[in-house]
């Protein structure tokens, strides 16, 4: 089993933290694409760990919040297109989500 360092923006750290947000969702590329169930994620400046208890992988972004519940992924969205448009479209573009896929890995504190 392997730990990885994960890297999350505010408020979206908090969220983890406090269990609002028990997806993850990343371009389906790099550590993201070889993390499997089992491993651990660490958030980055806690001492929080996380293990991996799912992974699923989707077309796109809205795929993975139809499917999973975008209140999963992104807490203070209001809808999928608000989650797609103003927050992931903001790290990611259109042509990489369509290239890569998305990963939603499903965590749990341990």
């Amino acid at each position: 089993m392997r730990t990885y360092l994960l890297n999350v923006q505010e408020p979206y750290k908090t969220f983890i933290l406090n269990g609002e947000k028990t997806f993850e969702g990343r371009l389906n590329k790099g550590k993201f694409a070889e993390m499997k169930v089992g491993d651990f994620l660490k958030l980055e400046n806690t001492r929080e760990k996380f293990e991996i208890i799912s992974k699923n992988i989707f077309a796109n972004f809205s795929k993975m919040m139809e499917n999973l519940g975008f209140e999963k992924v992104i807490p203070d969205a209001e809808s999928i297109d608000d989650a797609v448009n103003n927050v992931y479209y903001k790290f990611y573009s259109p042509e990489d989500e369509k290239k890569f896929g998305v990963v939603a890995i499903e965590i749990k504190k341990i």
